[in-house]
Parts: C-alpha cells; structure tokens; sequence
C-alpha cells in the first residue's frame, strides 16, 4: 500500500506559480522550488517526474487559474464589452506599489527559446485570450458600438500583441502614462463607434 500524501497539489501549485513568474524556468533552482513549494526532490519526482514537468503542470494551473478567469471576468461576461475590453488592458496596469513579476505565460513566451520542450500552455492561453477578444468584438459590432465590417478575427490578433506588448512594459517599469497610451491605441484599433463613456476613460 502507497504512502498517504501528505502535502496539497494546489498550493504546491500555486506556490510554482509564484517561483516561476518571479525566476522563470531558467533562474528556478532545484534548491529553489523546495523552499517555495516544501517538495523534496523525492516527492518533486515521484509526482511531476522533473523539473520540467512541474513547470508544466504550474504553467496549465495558471491558465486555468489566472488566464482563463481573467478572459471570463473582463471578456465574456461583462455587458458592455468595449468597456470589458479596456478594464482588461488596465487591471494588468493597476498591479500595485510592489514591483510586477510579470504574468507567467508572458514570461515563458519570452523565454520558449531556451525551454527543453516546447510549452503547450503558452499556445493554449494565448489562444484563450486572443478567444476572449474575439468574443467581446463579435458583441461590440451586434450592439452597433463596432463597425459591421468589423473583421473581428484580424483585431483580436492585434489586441492580443498589444495585450503581450504592454505586459512586457509593465514588468520593464514604464510610467503608467506610457502603459495607459497602449490601452488607448488597442481601443482605437476597434474603431469604436460610440462616444467614450465616463467610466471608460482612464485617470
């Protein structure tokens, strides 16, 4: 009969997350993620068989976790989707007074070149994102607050670079006024037929 496992997935999860999004797969030592998650190396390798495989495993939790909330909260739920689309390029601006680790799926796009494997997660959470705008454009043009020959495809690709553009810059530290120009370049790119609201523009 097995060993009862004494530690939670998850929070060894998360805690990768955070080891990951803050060294990137590279700068993560093995040393490193026992102290961040408590796994000794024995039980790191009987659960994820490698380094790489709780890389992977992290990287698929904060797609579900993080990525794919995100899209749902600012993309496919809000009612006024142009609206949605702005507080999801500005929620990555406002992070807060302590510096940004970056998102983890951003960071590791950066970094695919020197991974051992090509990771799968980056392709599924850009394309959950890039899913996320779509659905909001194809509601902003039903709604006649986007042009009808909107071609909705093309500007979701656009926004989803601009989305990864300014989360590149948020972690290099450029003024917020810089960050916030980005936000209105992505909202002009839509070609917004409306007159922005109030609670649309940024401070």
């Amino acid at each position: 009969m097995g060993r009862r496992q004494l530690w939670d997935q998850d929070e060894v999860l998360a805690s990768a997350m955070q080891l990951f999004r803050r060294r990137g797969y590279l700068g993560a030592s093995l040393r490193d993620i026992e102290e961040a998650t408590g796994l000794h190396p024995g039980s790191l390798y009987r659960t994820f068989q490698s380094k790489d495989g709780l890389f992977h495993a992290a990287l698929d939790a904060y797609n579900e976790r993080v990525v794919r909330g995100r899209v749902r909260v600012h993309l496919l739920e809000p009612a006024d989707p142009l609206a949605g689309i702005r507080s999801f390029f500005t929620s990555a601006i406002e992070t807060g007074t302590e510096p940004d680790p970056g998102c983890l799926l951003t960071n590791t796009a950066v970094e695919s070149f020197a991974l051992p494997q090509p990771a799968a997660g980056v392709h599924h959470g850009l394309a959950a994102i890039e899913g996320g705008f779509a659905d909001a454009l194809t509601r902003a043009r039903q709604q006649g607050d986007a042009p009808p020959d909107l071609d909705v495809g093309t500007t979701a690709t656009h926004l989803l670079a601009l989305y990864q553009g300014l989360l590149v810059l948020v972690r290099a530290g450029l003024p917020r006024t810089a960050l916030h120009s980005v936000t209105d370049g992505a909202m002009a790119s839509i070609g917004s037929l409306r007159t922005p609201r109030k609670q649309d523009d940024h401070e």
